[in-house]
């Protein structure tokens, strides 16, 4: 499910917003479904084609009106539905996978939940043989042993001796070690995925750097200080 060529794009997909969420293709996340009006959505993607675009909010308006529609960034993540459970109640567990990138072409109306004309961005691509160097330094930037303290990069370290293309590779790390939302983002509306490479290379660069400097800066341990007369 993770290239455009399986998202029938003539069909309007549900959208899921939230304030502080973005999924990028290739990786999963773990939701929790328990508005009404979004479990309805969930039976809706089950029974069909079990996809549902993942949006984030524009700006605080949510906040006042969240059983609305809040404004919404233009760039969305179709997820598919891997696994579901559920619940007594109602409610649902969702683990969804990324598909692929996509942009709002117009929401069309729906009701209790919201919907979309979904457009897939320019592509641009690239050959895995192109991206030989990018992997070639993303490889050698895990592998320091300064980033190798990170507990996130023990996951990624995993998938490098799978037969995982670049282009998922570059997603799955920024998932999996960049917490950051405006910089998930930019990397989710980022369509070549050579300036996605080069993003995150400067990016292990510059945390590579701010561990150097924080561990310069500790304060001694215990053991350190303990002077034996």
């Amino acid at each position: 499910m993770s290239e455009t060529l399986t998202i029938d794009f003539r069909q309007p997909l549900p959208l899921f917003p939230l304030p502080n969420c973005v999924l990028l293709p290739h990786a999963t996340i773990p939701l929790h479904i328990f508005e009404p009006r979004y479990r309805e959505m969930t039976r809706d993607a089950l029974d069909s084609r079990g996809l549902i675009a993942m949006a984030l909010f524009e700006g605080d308006e949510w906040k006042a009106d969240c059983e609305g529609a809040p404004p919404i960034r233009p760039f969305v993540c179709v997820g598919y539905i891997v696994r579901h459970q559920c619940l007594d109640d109602g409610r649902y567990n969702l683990l969804l996978q990324g598909a692929c990138r996509a942009k709002v072409r117009e929401e069309v109306p729906h009701e209790p939940y919201r919907m979309a004309m979904l457009e897939p961005p320019e592509r641009q691509s690239q050959m895995e043989i192109a991206l030989r160097e990018h992997r070639g330094r993303l490889e050698s930037l895990l592998k320091d042993p300064v980033l190798k303290e990170l507990s996130s990069v023990a996951a990624v370290q995993n998938w490098l001796s799978k037969e995982i293309p670049t282009n998922a590779l570059i997603d799955l790390m920024t998932m999996t070690m960049c917490e950051d939302i405006e910089q998930r983002y930019g990397m989710l509306i980022e369509a070549n995925v050579d300036r996605r490479a080069r993003w995150l290379e400067a990016w292990l660069r510059d945390t590579k750097q701010t561990l150097k400097t924080a561990k310069r800066f500790e304060p001694p341990s215990l053991e350190d200080r303990i002077n034996v007369n």
